[in-house]
């Protein structure tokens, strides 16, 4: 969300309510404590909009609602931008965020220059977002662990983890909040593991925020050790793999940009081989047989094992069943 965007919403909310705390407006938005503050600055000092603080209960509002924020002067690509940032925002994770950016998008619209000739049900309309099986996230441990990743703050958690079915305590160091597929991660680094690891937030069966701090590490280093997985995962040893797709699989495999390290060759039968390196080969596993018998490993070796050898049990649960349909 561009700083415009999040100028409109916030003068709606802080307006109009239900007024909000600063760890409200950040989760909100997704924004640092910092950059809320840059906000609030501009909109008190450059918008001249009476922008204060209860005390008493945290929260921000609007001191002079008759004070309007000046008219934009939009084109139809930023109204359409506007509306299908709020579109997106309603659809994800059914979070009360819809209720609050519909009425802002509508009062944006009611006060758009006459040149502007587009509606914000017409946009949304032919524009939908679906974010799929969405997992829930509790809102107060996202803005905990969010506040703990700026501040730099361990956190004890109770871990409850799904490959194996056991619940461990261990102590974090956060890092970096990460949405992949419609869940959230924290990026953090385990004390009992000794190395950096993914933690799905909806897994934490219970956390406490520890009053010291950890020596910060480089946030480029974190974001290339995001990178490298192919898709999540990470196992700390990197596997070049290669895949050969049937024609049909071929066609929306060509559609998409897979990972950085990816080279596709297109073959004479209009099949394709797809080669790039993987941190988890049991993630490459699940992500090939989405595809079928119209794709198959060339390489490494272990992995066409894997993808074989689940094959053959998926076969085996299916024994039987031409004499149970006849």
């Amino acid at each position: 969300m561009s700083k415009l965007e999040r100028i409109v919403y916030m003068h709606d909310v802080l307006t109009h309510g239900p007024f909000p705390t600063r760890e409200e407006i950040c989760f909100k938005y997704s924004i640092a404590e910092r950059t809320f503050f840059d906000d609030l600055q501009y909109m008190r000092d450059r918008l001249s909009l009476d922008i204060k603080l209860n005390p008493s209960t945290g929260r921000y509002y609007n001191a002079n609602p008759k004070r309007r924020l000046p008219e934009f002067d939009l084109t139809e690509g930023e109204v359409f931008a506007l509306t299908l940032g709020k579109e997106m925002l309603s659809q994800y994770v059914g979070t009360s965020f819809e209720p609050v950016l519909r009425a802002a998008i509508e009062k944006i619209m009611k006060r758009l220059p006459d040149r502007v000739r587009i509606d914000a049900d017409d946009v949304t309309c032919m524009v939908k977002f679906d974010p799929g099986a969405v997992i829930p996230v509790e809102r107060k441990m996202f803005l905990d662990l969010n506040k703990a990743c700026e501040k730099s703050h361990p956190v004890e958690i109770r871990y409850f983890t799904a490959s194996t079915g056991e619940t461990k305590n261990r102590v974090i160091e956060p890092l970096k909040l990460l949405e992949n597929r419609a869940t959230w991660y924290v990026v953090a680094y385990c004390r009992l593991r000794k190395e950096r690891r993914l933690f799905a937030l909806h897994r934490i069966e219970h956390y406490d925020v520890l009053d010291v701090i950890f020596v910060r590490h480089d946030e480029d280093s974190i974001d290339e050790w995001i990178e490298k997985a192919f898709q999540l995962e990470h196992s700390g040893k990197e596997h070049r793999v290669k895949i050969h797709f049937q024609e049909r699989a071929a066609r929306y495999i060509r559609e998409r940009h897979w990972h950085d390290s990816q080279v596709l060759t297109d073959l004479d039968d209009k099949s394709c081989t797809l080669e790039f390196v993987t941190q988890s080969l049991d993630e490459t596993k699940r992500w090939v047989m989405t595809y079928g018998a119209e794709a198959v490993v060339m390489e490494p070796a272990e992995l066409r094992t894997m993808v074989r050898d689940e094959h053959a049990k998926a076969l085996n649960g299916y024994a039987g069943d031409e004499t149970q349909v006849a």
